[in-house]
């Protein structure tokens, strides 16, 4: 892990009075903290968005259309224009994460990976690239069969089709090419559940078997076809993408820790590992099917919610200062999920599912806690002002703070 004070890809440095002074000439009475950010302006990143977006635009439209010559095709479907406009969609998206990301990288922004193996770094954008992807190809999908419920027996010519294709295309590039410009541990972790959510939504709509409730989620990846390959594939990525992870929770800590003159790199490497941990069986529990075999996939399964808890009893236990709200919550959520857990045996209220819904309900909404606490926790202490201190300002003259020297031109 690095432990350069620069590793949010931020610096923080003492306040700046009127602009142009010093810290010396800091207004008394307050705790500052500059930030300078490091990577595109907001206008660039807009710029460089819209852009994908409109060569999104043309090339999947001209594609679409070729690919619909001579043939008109519904909305949804295997031999549909949904599927067609998804699979691009969902190229666009990856690739302008992969761009916005990489460009940004380059500009100064996450300057602490670069303390990473290259093969972390590698894997990493692979992984937050195929997901943004596949998300994107999912939403397109479901977007498609939706409208094709409202607008039932309705197909589309080649020209309306690459009109169609492309706009949803340049949506989804538009989104990726935002979310891969400012890459943040909340916004992982968002990927993260939202790939897991739809990639089982998709699998359940679509799967053969309609009583597969009965027994349990992992026998959606047990299905033959497209229903199975969506939800395994959404497990391995969505593992792939808690891998990811790991690295940026695990600095956000270090940060924290740093800030409260606290530094331990073994603590950080340890929580690091550990959730990264649970994005691996996560992924091996999505590539071994249930059916295929029920140890490995089992084990697995079994294997991410004892590395869980470990990994919350470590960060609750040893983490300084670590807010109370999240111990009470963390709690809480232990709580639920032993709950869901008598729910099913002894008491029988619901079967299997039932209790694997309601668990992973709660790690998610854990997980989305943690993200934004460790995030919260890895910045200063924050602005305090000092009231008596302050002067109330006159019109066309900013409020001033008593003692502080008067630098104006």
């Amino acid at each position: 892990m690095s432990t350069h004070p620069e590793a949010s890809g931020n610096t923080q440095g003492s306040g700046v009075a009127h602009g142009g002074s010093s810290g010396a000439h800091a207004p008394t009475g307050w705790t500052h903290r500059r930030l300078l950010e490091v990577g595109s302006g907001s206008a660039a990143i807009e710029s460089r968005a819209t852009q994908l977006a409109v060569a999104a635009f043309v090339v999947s439209g001209i594609l679409t259309t070729l690919l619909m010559l001579g043939r008109r095709l519904p909305l949804a479907g295997d031999e549909s224009l949904g599927n067609i406009a998804a699979w691009c969609a969902g190229a666009g998206a990856g690739l302008a994460y992969l761009v916005a990301y990489v460009v940004e990288t380059k500009r100064g922004l996450h300057g602490w990976r670069r303390e990473l193996p290259v093969a972390k770094r590698v894997f990493d954008i692979f992984a937050l690239t195929l997901a943004s992807g596949m998300l994107a190809y999912l939403a397109v999908m479901a977007i498609a069969s939706l409208f094709q419920l409202g607008f039932q027996g309705i197909t589309v010519d080649p020209l309306g089709g690459g009109v169609l294709a492309g706009a949803a295309t340049a949506a989804m590039t538009y989104i990726g090419a935002l979310v891969g410009s400012r890459v943040r541990s909340e916004s992982i972790a968002l990927l993260a559940t939202l790939q897991l959510f739809t990639g089982t939504m998709a699998s359940m709509v679509s799967s053969p078997d309609a009583s597969w409730w009965q027994l349990h989620f992992s026998q959606l990846g047990n299905e033959e076809g497209a229903s199975g390959y969506r939800f395994n594939v959404s497990l391995i990525i969505t593992g792939f993408v808690l891998i990811a992870l790991s690295n940026f929770i695990g600095n956000d800590i270090r940060r924290g820790l740093n800030a409260r003159e606290a530094d331990d790199p073994k603590l950080v490497r340890t929580l690091s590992w550990l959730f990264a941990g649970i994005g691996i069986c996560m992924a091996i529990a999505g590539s071994v099917p249930d059916a295929e075999n029920i140890v490995v996939h089992v084990g697995s399964a079994s294997g991410m919610l004892v590395v869980f808890a470990v990994f919350v009893y470590v960060s609750l236990r040893r983490v300084v200062d670590v807010p109370r709200d999240l111990v009470v919550f963390s709690l809480i959520v232990v709580g639920g999920i032993v709950i869901a857990v008598l729910l099913w045996i002894p008491f029988g209220y619901y079967n299997l599912t039932g209790t694997e819904f309601m668990a992973a309900s709660l790690l998610f909404a854990w997980l989305t806690v943690f993200v934004r606490t460790a995030a919260a926790y890895a910045e200063p202490r924050g602005i305090v002002a000092t009231a008596p201190e302050l002067h109330r300002g006159t019109a066309g003259r900013p409020a001033e703070t008593a003692g502080a020297p008067d630098d104006r031109a």
